[in-house]
């Protein structure tokens, strides 16, 4: 059969029953099951995989396997992730055998598109939300953030509050605080009763949590908003163009030293990437 088989030392004669007595407990993150007239047609294992683990390039063929001779259909395995690395070694087809591998389908961030509207977003609010976990701290995600936020507050109390925590549980600093300035200055009116007492809450807490810092981190945050405010001067003033995410990193900054060199730099730079990397 022409069949190459690979250098080894040894043969031996393996058990030939599979039937495991004490069976091992294989169990994929979700299973979708597609039907026509009733009958299964088509099985999807879904799994979310956050690391590269080589286990699971054996453990997979098992789920696959395993619903296949349960459904007696053929079966997709869909694996996600947010991490781009681990979808290219997801993505990469598993070796059974001889000419038999099982192709994976795997979702990283460059697979998923950008969600830029709201009027996209309220049509798939759930792409729109996976869109925004994706991008939402890119350059210009801040628009796929807003989109989705947008379609979320429309939906089901169940699924809004899930959408809504998991949504701003994945934004970084920079982002939160470009978000809450975009809003303050669009004058954002929330599309829901739902989102006016979420943002209420979260505005209270805050209230509260920064009444219970102290006067000390009060005088602290004023003197870095100066700092702030005196370097987005500076920067108007020297023509220094400042984009959304240069704007939203200044904004984020609390450091006082780190503003001050700023301001140092900015007084001389020819550029912008001079003054948050000078030359050397």
């Amino acid at each position: 059969l022409a069949v190459e088989l690979p250098a080894y030392q040894e043969v031996r004669i393996e058990e030939a029953d599979f039937t495991q007595l004490m069976p091992t407990e294989f169990r994929a993150d979700l299973v979708i099951v597609l039907l026509a007239d009733g009958v299964p047609i088509l099985g999807i294992i879904v799994e979310v995989q956050r690391q590269i683990d080589s286990r699971k390039r054996f453990t997979w063929p098992v789920y696959w396997t395993a619903l296949r001779a349960r459904l007696g259909c053929p079966v997709l395995l869909l694996v996600f992730t947010d991490e781009e690395q681990v979808a290219q070694w997801a993505g990469e087809p598993i070796q059974l055998g001889w000419r038999s591998v099982i192709e994976v389908l795997a979702v990283g961030p460059e697979r998923v598109p950008w969600v830029r509207t709201a009027e996209e977003a309220r049509e798939r609010p759930e792409l729109a939300v996976l869109s925004a976990l994706s991008h939402g701290n890119e350059a210009e995600g801040l628009d796929v953030v807003l989109a989705a936020m947008d379609a979320v507050v429309r939906l089901d109390e169940e699924r809004r509050s899930l959408y809504y925590d998991v949504l701003l549980g994945s934004l970084n600093e920079a982002t939160r605080r470009a978000l809450e300035q975009e809003m303050e200055t669009r004058k954002y009116e929330y599309q829901s009763e739902f989102a006016r007492t979420y943002f209420a809450k979260g505005e209270a807490k805050g209230k509260a949590e920064g009444k219970a810092e102290g006067k000390v981190e009060g005088k602290a945050e004023g003197k870095a908003e100066g700092e702030i405010e005196a370097l987005l001067v500076v920067l108007g003033a020297r023509g220094l163009t400042v984009d959304a995410e240069t704007h939203a990193r200044i904004l984020s900054c609390t450091d006082l030293g780190q503003l001050k060199q700023w301001i140092a730099r900015a007084v001389t730079a020819s550029s912008i990437e001079e003054v948050f990397e000078p030359k050397r």
